[in-house]
């Protein structure tokens, strides 16, 4: 039976973990790469950071990656550990050589698997097939994400056995992704509504939880692997609210707790995300004004 999300060479590198290699901001067992000028003159352009950690597996093709102002090389089997707040690339270069990347986001205690990213002849494309979820209820993303913490905090061990940890903790990740490709279509449409659910509810207690700050449909969107057109559609559909709407709500609901810890408007506007006071009194006198009208 064929596999409908990876191809037989795909599949023999995700069942053959002895080949696989791991790159972190502080844990490797690849070398540095010496790369291109091009690539460098890149890269000093195009870095990013952000809260949010992320993982990334070399499906096919070779390139470079950096990480913490290291670079790597990319080839197949590499498990690339981008924790949060580390300078890495902010997507690929233009000259970037045929390859296939999977991606996955890491919020709170859930892995979501992003999708494939796939540069052929230069041109570079994204879809998410997949939209598996890896948290507590199936526990392989529990024991991935712990791997990982305990890696960070445990630096006196041998480099060699932190990787061999990582890799271990990947494999089950890696085997739940090749069995999803071989269910019928009956079963991935019951799944998929499911992981549906899962998804809304995961970033519905998100937003919840941050009282929206620094969230917009653009970030969860990313985060779940989807263009923010489809997010929207999934979002209001499994809530009743736009992504818009919801974080206005749980902002509003967010200034009440905080009001009761005694947090004055500096405090609040910074709690939740706002640039400065005066654009967070902006929008609360907008949200009332819309009040006042419904």
């Amino acid at each position: 039976m064929e596999n409908i999300h990876f191809n037989k060479h795909e599949l023999s590198l995700l069942l053959s973990p002895s080949t696989w290699h791991v790159a972190g901001s502080d844990i490797a067992d690849l070398p540095i790469a010496s790369p291109s000028i091009k690539y460098l003159d890149w890269v000093n352009e195009n870095t990013h950071k952000h809260q949010d950690r992320e993982i990334m597996f070399v499906l096919s093709g070779n390139s470079y990656h950096s990480l913490n102002g290291k670079t790597y090389y990319c080839k197949p089997g590499t498990i690339f550990l981008i924790d949060s707040n580390v300078m890495h690339d902010c997507y690929y270069p233009p000259f970037t050589n045929d390859i296939k990347h999977l991606w996955f986001s890491v919020l709170n205690k859930t892995i979501f698997t992003r999708g494939f990213y796939s540069v052929t002849k230069g041109v570079g494309s994204g879809n998410n097939k997949l939209n598996l979820l890896f948290n507590n209820y199936n526990h392989f993303g529990l024991a991935f994400l712990q791997a990982w913490d305990e890696l960070l905090l445990n630096k006196h061990l041998d480099s060699k056995f932190r990787c061999f940890c990582i890799k271990q903790a990947f494999e089950n990740i890696a085997l739940e992704l090749c069995k999803d490709g071989f269910k019928t279509i009956t079963m991935q449409q019951d799944e998929k509504r499911n992981r549906y659910k899962l998804i809304i509810a995961t970033m519905v207690d998100h937003i919840k939880e941050t009282g929206g700050k620094n969230l917009d449909i653009d970030k969860l969107a990313h985060l779940a692997g989807y263009s923010k057109f489809y997010f929207a559609r999934i979002f209001k559909e499994y809530t009743g609210y736009s992504v818009h709407t919801y974080i206005d709500i749980a902002r509003i609901e967010k200034i009440k707790e905080l009001t009761a810890k005694k947090l004055n408007k500096k405090q609040i506007s910074y709690e939740l995300g706002f640039s400065c006071p005066a654009a967070f009194s902006r929008w609360h006198r907008n949200i009332e004004i819309s009040s006042r009208k419904k």
